[in-house]
């Protein structure tokens, strides 16, 4: 990578697990190891992006860390993923693809980060829906410059347990498929650092639909039985 820190961004940084995801990347600047960064979050709209920025580092310095060497700014999708050398997609999948279109000249040699996951609510459950390429990674292959690496990643962290950056102890492993293996060790040890992940890794590219099925599982068995905030551990 280029810069002395990584510049990172988050888009769909708004949500659930982008604002989880902007905060553990945000605490590693205060690790001893692991990689320092700068954290673009990136929305529709750069005043949401903005605001959202303001938002996280609020509740980090109220949670009595030291945010004097945190760099977390928001701005539009397209100008996030023009700053950063990493991108993270943390939206749906239904708005992945428009969104590749508007970036995609942005997105030449840069490594995406792909956790999304095609599914859909029948009744009650969410059922795993996958493209007609196999897997939504496997779509975003396809429709990104040939350049960019692509990494299959977090698709199956608890939301809660990845916002909560004080109280949560619990470790769940996080699956990593892609076939760069440079991109792949660089995900591997940005997500050794996150404080509540440890990576494993998932093979290449194609092997991401099996982790992205977790998911609905997931979600379900969590719905079914009362529980919350499901991750994997593998024994």
């Amino acid at each position: 990578m280029s810069s002395e820190k990584l510049k990172i961004a988050v888009l769909g940084g708004t949500g659930n697990i982008g604002e989880g995801m902007v905060l553990r990347l945000a605490l590693q600047n205060l690790m001893a190891e692991g990689i320092k960064n700068e954290v673009i979050i990136g929305s529709r709209s750069s005043e949401t992006a903005d605001e959202a920025a303001k938002k996280a580092l609020s509740e980090l310095e109220n949670c009595g860390f030291d945010i004097s060497g945190i760099s977390i700014t928001g701005s539009s999708n397209l100008e996030a993923a023009q700053a950063a050398e990493v991108i993270i997609l943390t939206i749906r999948f239904d708005h992945v693809l428009p969104l590749l279109n508007e970036i995609y000249e942005a997105i030449e040699n840069k490594i995406i980060i792909t956790p999304v996951v095609p599914m859909v609510k029948e009744g009650d459950l969410f059922v795993y829906k996958p493209p007609e390429e196999g897997s939504a990674a496997l779509a975003i292959q396809e429709r990104v410059p040939a350049s960019t690496k692509v990494v299959a990643a977090f698709h199956n962290i608890p939301a809660g347990k990845l916002r909560d950056v004080v109280k949560c102890k619990a470790v769940h492993h996080a699956l990593v498929c892609s076939d760069d293996a440079e991109a792949k060790n660089l995900v591997m040890k940005l997500t050794e650092h996150m404080g509540c992940l440890k990576p494993l890794d998932g093979g290449p590219l194609k092997q991401a639909n099996t982790m992205e099925s977790l998911t609905p599982l997931l979600i379900n068995l969590a719905k079914l039985n009362r529980l919350k905030d499901l991750g994997i551990n593998f024994s």
